[in-house]
């Protein structure tokens, strides 16, 4: 049983109530638990004591409501661990809980115990749309013959609407009755920040009678739902909520996921590093005038690739030969059309794929196994989804997370996090949500999560996508302030022209072209040639970097 795990003590003990009603149900199924992330035992931990107790035939059941990303990278990455692991026992991967009969029967009964005409039904929230949207088709389906009036969705964090946004909903509509039904399995920060949310907006309309209902719990009808999935993996087809996921669709603004690889890595690999607690993690980076200024040797490339080749488990070839070196300082493009190998390079920069040849050199240090901890915090990578970045309660907590990982405390690290969001201008949202920023606000505090580690190169995926004209100004601004040596992963062409005076294009695997951006965005012949296409009536001559 694959629990996501929770610093609630609380949400952990319903977890492994649940656990036990599972093992009562079914007592001649070994049962083994762990979790993803934040609770003991691992999941890794629980699947090598079932194989050493045995088992050679194990069947991962994520305990999920809705499929979202964390499940499609750690469900499969469990599996894959566990196969290298244990290459003698079977393993498969059994499907979310979803939407069910079983789940919707639970969060009916929840709400019928509140006698509530209206429905506020909040959901965790994701950056993947395949949960987002499935929340609401579990609205539509509680709306559908249950004696309910009206079914509003909603999330408590990272997607839209909130909390207070879908009360406004449901008052407009015409309620003066609503239940607020956290749709979690268990309980944790989030519901009670939703309860917290529901009495601050029912407080403001005394008209609404507002009431909270709860989450779904432990209960016999999940039990019968675990112990389905089960079966299903063993005698039946197992499908995830996939049809439109974004690992294989091209969903507009998801377009860079497509074909990701699985990453191996536990939660807890990035926590296994600390620096001593009174050592201070060596600075290479000082401010000056708002610039990040090497203080070390600008002779040595900061990035330097040699005969990089790379190719996935499947034998799909992602980078050949590539050589490449930028040097302090030096903001770069790097361009290409989708499944060129854009993504596969830059996940060697930093150590998350290893090359099948070659080597990659990042200030002088080479990209091994036994330097990665110094790698990681020397390359910064903001991702195109600051969602998939931010993931603490507020934005103050976001930053400190990674200098809180070497060791800084105290005043030390408060000292660090204000540095870093003095850099993005964001020094006063320090207390706020995430979700309560804009997506250009959330944007500058990923990269001001990044800063706070003092990296000597920043790559930046697709920066400017979905961002208003205002936002795309202020965060090309911010990126020419910082002067530090920046790649820029992007298909918007014309802010590569804006920021970088270099461009790089890879295509199949291999670098084509490499020289001053306007030169080569200017090249009509050869931006077709490799699927490049500037916007209709721009042109590269006729624009001032």
């Amino acid at each position: 049983m694959l629990g996501h795990g929770s610093r609630d003590a609380e949400g952990v003990g319903e977890y492994w109530e649940l656990a036990r009603m599972v093992r009562a149900a079914a007592p001649e199924l070994a049962v083994g638990c762990g979790f993803v992330e934040l609770a003991t035992p691992s999941a890794d931990e629980a699947i090598d004591t079932l194989v050493a107790d045995g088992a050679d035939d194990i069947v991962i059941v994520p305990l999920v409501l809705l499929a979202a990303g964390h499940l499609k990278n750690d469900g499969p990455g469990t599996v894959a661990r566990a196969r290298i692991r244990h290459p003698g026992v079977r393993f498969r991967l059994a499907r979310d809980l979803g939407i069910t009969p079983e789940t919707l029967a639970v969060a009916q009964d929840r709400i019928q115990r509140a006698e509530g005409a209206a429905v506020a039904l909040i959901g965790r929230g994701s950056s993947d749309p395949d949960a987002c949207a499935d929340l609401f088709k579990v609205a539509r389906l509680l709306a559908d013959r249950r004696g309910f009036d009206l079914v509003e969705a909603g999330f408590v964090s990272i997607a839209r609407p909130g909390v207070p946004q879908v009360l406004d909903r449901c008052r407009a509509l015409g309620a003066s009755r609503i239940v607020v039904s956290p749709f979690f399995l268990f309980t944790g920060e989030l519901v009670r920040r939703i309860h917290t949310q529901a009495l601050d907006w029912a407080a403001e309309h005394p008209e609404v009678e507002v009431i909270i209902g709860d989450h779904l719990g432990a209960d016999e009808h999940l039990v019968r739902l675990i112990i389905q999935r089960f079966r299903e993996a063993v005698h039946g087809d197992v499908r995830m909520n996939c049809d439109l996921c974004t690992y294989r669709v091209q969903l507009p603004g998801y377009e860079d996921k497509v074909g990701l690889p699985i990453s191996l890595e536990t939660h807890e690999a990035p926590r296994r590093f600390r620096w001593p607690r009174k050592a201070k993690p060596p600075l290479t980076r000082q401010v000056q005038r708002g610039r990040f200024v090497s203080t070390g040797d600008i002779s040595a490339p900061a990035v330097e690739v040699r005969g990089l080749s790379f190719s996935y488990p499947d034998g799909t070839e992602a980078l050949s030969t590539v050589d490449l070196k930028i040097r302090p300082g030096e903001r770069v493009a790097l361009l290409g059309p989708n499944g060129a190998g854009k993504t596969s390079l830059v996940l060697q920069l930093n150590g998350v794929l290893t090359p099948s040849a070659g080597e990659v050199i990042i200030g002088g240090t080479p990209v091994r196994r036994d330097t990665l901890a110094e790698i990681r915090r020397k390359v910064g990578v903001v991702f195109q989804d600051p969602d998939d970045q931010l993931f603490m309660p507020t934005i103050g907590r976001d930053v400190a997370f990674g200098p809180a990982n070497l060791g800084l405390r105290d005043a030390e690290l408060a000292d660090r996090v204000a540095e870093a969001l003095s850099y993005v201008d964001m020094e006063e949202f320090a207390d706020r949500a995430p979700n309560r920023l804009s997506l250009g606000q959330r944007r500058r505090a990923a990269v001001a999560t990044v800063l706070a580690m003092r990296p000597e190169v920043l790559v930046l995926d697709e920066p400017s996508a979905n961002l208003d004209p205002s936002a795309r100004r202020e965060f090309a601004e911010l990126v020419k302030r910082l002067g530090m040596t920046t790649l820029l992963v992007t298909h918007d062409l014309p802010y590569a022209l804006e920021l970088c005076p270099r461009t790089v294009v890879i295509d199949h695997g291999q670098i084509v072209g490499d020289g001053p951006t306007r030169e080569l965005l200017s090249d009509t012949g050869f931006m077709s040639a490799h699927r490049l296409e500037l916007p209709v009536g721009f042109h590269a001559l006729g624009v001032r970097s």
